[in-house]
């Protein structure tokens, strides 16, 4: 049986962002890869009046770039951009999405980040452990635990990263899902250059061209029934 893995994202682009050469990477290894989101892209406009476009175009970006990434399933909740913030309903559906997909490790976004990142991220680490009560039977009658949760960063810098991944295999594979959200070019910036900078920096803190970095969160405590798994 393949490890199961749910990425917990704000945005549709966001995953794609933080660890899209680690998803691949995953997807590689054999794992299945399901990522949640919230915010359609409608706020990715430049020209006035055309958020419903945009919200068509990044949707179908999204789905794209999470299948070149060989992603088993993607799934947007679909509300605007800056819509996304910590409320009761988006809270039970990151619990849902954890009973639903029932993964060994979930990623989700950083504290030090901006408002709808933040909000997402109280969210998802507060629903890793409500999901495994048995509560909120709308959305999954069965509890579920996943063994670890890692944050990645997205925007801001991750502090203190506990885990360097090397995606240099997988590095083009990434721009290339990126490209899915932006393919006539001049609306995301100089993402390329930023996304290019901050992998080779964090390669070469671990002697490689690409990485991209995560901080495992031990907000659920790990039991320990014999001493000898404190090593």
């Amino acid at each position: 049986m393949s490890n199961k893995v749910l990425v917990l994202g704000a945005h549709l682009d966001d995953s794609v962002i933080a660890m899209g050469g680690t998803i691949r990477k995953l997807v590689k290894s054999g794992c299945e890869v399901h990522v949640f989101c919230f915010g359609n892209g409608d706020e990715a406009y430049v020209v006035p009046g055309g958020q419903q476009a945009a919200a068509e175009r990044f949707t179908q970006g999204g789905i794209e770039a999470h299948n070149i990434l060989g992603c088993a399933s993607m799934e947007c909740f679909d509300v605007g951009d800056f819509e996304v913030d910590a409320t009761a309903e988006f809270y039970r559906q990151c619990i849902g999405a954890i009973r639903k997909h029932q993964p060994d490790i979930i990623f989700g976004h950083d504290f030090a980040e901006y408002f709808q990142h933040l909000g997402m991220a109280q969210m998802s680490l507060d629903a890793w452990n409500q999901a495994r009560w048995h509560c909120t039977a709308d959305y999954g009658t069965e509890p579920w635990a996943a063994k670890k949760y890692y944050q990645f960063e997205v925007c801001d810098t991750l502090t203190k990263p506990t885990h360097f991944v090397d995606v240099t295999d997988e590095f083009e594979d990434k721009i290339s899902a990126m490209m899915a959200f932006d393919p006539e070019g001049g609306r995301l910036g100089a993402w390329e250059d930023e996304m290019r900078a901050r992998a080779r920096f964090y390669g070469s803190r671990i002697g490689v061209k690409y990485a991209e970095v995560f901080r495992q969160n031990f907000n659920i405590p790990i039991t320990i029934k014999n001493t000898s798994e404190l090593f």
